[in-house]
């Protein structure tokens, strides 16, 4: 996060059959081609490693020698900026409830960019349209439909996945916006839930941290 510009990458633990495999994350706008990309998953390796427990041992010198200054990340945290694009292609839903705002493919990912009036014609539209998301989403749907949130939606396409050991091996999505808003949006993952759910979040931000605003923080 820098400024008003939000860089979120994602990495998600998929069992099943790729077929079945859908995300749909809440965005504050449309996002365009150029604003979404894959990465390696070397990248969010990192990032774990740099958060993780580690056993380190130190040895005190007499005299104490002259510290240097430590450089922790000296990259630009702000992804490139946006290009225009053509106008999007759009569709319909009965009432214009849900609306392709836009379309494209990213790495093994078919993407559309979805607006919506109402949750529940939302979750009919995705249903009718072979998006297998769980059954009752229509209520965890709603709050960010009538809050004016647009839906990022990736589809695998199996031909473009790479397997190992018989799992299949996709790719971390990264995409950015500008909003003046700073949120995660993680309320949908309760659909998918089975009871016990385990989510990591890393935050990276210039002078400043961040803490949870509803649920009790724990300083370590």
């Amino acid at each position: 996060r820098q400024g008003t510009r939000t860089v979120l990458a994602m990495q998600n633990d998929y069992k099943g059959p790729l077929a079945d495999f859908a995300m749909v994350v809440p965005v504050p706008v449309v996002l365009k081609e150029n604003e979404v990309k894959t990465l390696d998953k070397s990248v969010l390796r990192r990032i774990e490693m740099l958060g993780s427990p580690r056993l380190v041992e130190y040895w005190e010198q007499n005299p104490c020698p002259t510290p240097r200054k430590e450089r922790y990340y000296d990259g630009d945290l702000a992804a490139d900026k946006a290009m225009p694009m053509a106008a999007p292609t759009s569709a319909s839903y009965e009432k214009q409830t849900v609306k392709i705002e836009a379309k494209f493919t990213v790495g093994e990912y078919n993407i559309l960019i979805l607006s919506a009036t109402e949750a529940a014609g939302l979750e009919k539209w995705l249903n009718q349209n072979g998006y297998k998301i769980p059954a009752g989403a229509e209520p965890l749907l709603r709050p960010y439909v009538s809050g004016g949130s647009k839906f990022f939606v990736a589809k695998v396409n199996p031909d473009k996945v790479t397997f190992a050991d018989g799992r299949a091996q996709l790719s971390p999505l990264r995409f950015h916006y500008d909003h003046d808003d700073f949120s995660l949006p993680i309320r949908l993952g309760l659909a998918n839930s089975s009871g016990t759910q385990d989510l990591i979040v890393n935050i990276l931000a210039p002078g400043q941290r961040y803490e949870v605003g509803n649920r009790p923080n724990v300083t370590i």
